[in-house]
């Protein structure tokens, strides 16, 4: 019976591991779970930790040991427990994660369970850097934060501003940014700068723009405060991340020297950029002449709509009313497209982009590299194949925009 059981595994294994990537078999592990098919699900989704191999991201591993658990099955689970404590990617954050997972319940009581989660929060805490944050401007009575991630090594004198990011939406849970995703620069000295921006449904894209000039404006401000050359600037971002990055990298030089506060006194310029699948073009959405707002996957499904929601302050009503007109908001639609801003004194772009792409179109992109090249700015560009919208696919290109913060923060 036992050979059995052994053998109907092994022709499982190879089934769901035929013929698909890491990405396929996530998918699948997560619509069996959603069925409640808890042991496929762990399985398909051990395969897709297989077929990924090291660029496996630590949430796969601590999802699966779940899935195990659930599945009635303790000692798998604590076999990918045992992976997590051993990662030098799990963050604080992650552990008190895994700590707090009610699909995790199964296994609690079991005696194994607490001295695997203090080696991996030991670990956690061996893996974390000196962060601190501050405030780097005030609006609507508001404090908005950017939290300083410090090298353990000796500091290289040049600074990252990470933009923080997701569908205009920024910020994080209070208590730690995660770093995973920083270390190839925290590792080479550079000093990151984790960025919250005001977001939607609150604040429409232009307020985030502005948000973050100002964030680059403080940094550079506070130079000495923070051990960095205000000319080695870079910024980075994901999907809404990458886009108010180029916003920013593509902006005219404009310094208020007339400003009350000296911060604003600074240049926002930035002297490098690395971003990943970023929207450049809203009235040009995958095919020429498609505006962004008739993209309804994207408006309604992913939620982003109130980003579009342009408003204007009447000083004398006291009120924000949103701009109905068309043709200020097709001008402001334009405004916030960083290829309209191109020019030949941009600093370089690097850009990684997948081909399966489903909420950025890849001609994102494409045109906005085109338009970067005919300017005659510095830019590398890769397509990943098969890479949809997320970093997980395409680590190993990721891992490249450290070189170009290297090559071009000098």
């Amino acid at each position: 019976m036992r050979n059995f059981i052994l053998l109907s595994f092994c022709v499982f294994a190879v089934n769901i591991s035929f013929a698909q990537t890491a990405t396929e078999l996530f998918d699948k592990g997560d619509s069996l779970y959603e069925a409640k098919d808890y042991k496929n699900a762990a399985l398909t989704y051990s395969a897709g930790i297989r077929e990924k191999g090291n660029e496996t991201m630590v949430f796969r591993y601590s999802f699966c040991a779940a899935i195990w658990s659930l599945a009635g099955m303790p000692d798998s689970a604590f076999h990918y427990l045992d992976m997590v404590s051993k990662s030098d990617k799990v963050s604080i954050t992650d552990a008190n994660g895994i700590k707090s997972d009610d699909d995790l319940n199964a296994i609690k009581k079991d005696k194994r369970w607490q001295s695997t989660i203090e080696k991996i929060l030991a670990q956690a805490k061996k893996n974390s850097f000196p962060q601190e944050e501050f405030v780097y401007g005030r609006k609507d009575g508001m404090g908005l934060t950017l939290v300083w991630i410090k090298p353990k090594i000796k500091a290289n004198g040049k600074a990252i501003i990470r933009v923080l990011s997701g569908a205009w939406v920024s910020g994080y849970n209070g208590f730690e940014i995660e770093t995973a995703l920083l270390q190839l620069y925290l590792k080479r000295g550079y000093s990151v700068f984790a960025v919250m921006h005001g977001s939607q449904p609150r604040y429409a894209i232009p307020d985030a723009v502005n948000d973050l000039k100002r964030a680059v404006r403080y940094v550079r401000y506070n130079a000495k405060k923070f051990g960095i050359d205000p000319s080695h600037i870079g910024i980075t971002g994901f999907s809404s991340g990458g886009h108010l990055s180029l916003m920013v990298a593509m902006a005219e030089e404009k310094i208020d020297s007339t400003a009350n506060d000296p911060v604003d006194k600074v240049s926002s310029r930035v002297q490098a950029a690395a971003v990943l699948y970023p929207p450049t073009d809203f009235l040009n959405w995958g095919k020429k002449n498609f505006n962004v707002l008739r993209d309804t996957n994207l408006i309604r499904n992913v939620r982003v709509g109130e980003a579009f929601n342009f408003k204007t302050f009447d000083r004398r009503a006291r009120s924000l009313n949103t701009i109905s007109d068309s043709i200020l908001k097709y001008k402001i639609i334009k405004e916030i497209s960083p290829i309209y801003s191109v020019s030949p004194d941009d600093p370089p772009v690097f850009i990684i982009h997948g081909d399966t792409d489903g909420l950025v179109p890849l001609q994102q992109s494409e045109s906005f590299i085109a338009k970067l090249k005919e300017a005659g700015v510095a830019n590398k560009f890769i397509i990943k194949k098969g890479a949809g919208h997320g970093v997980e696919d395409m680590m190993t290109e990721f891992n490249q925009f450290v070189d170009w913060f290297d090559k071009y923060l000098k």
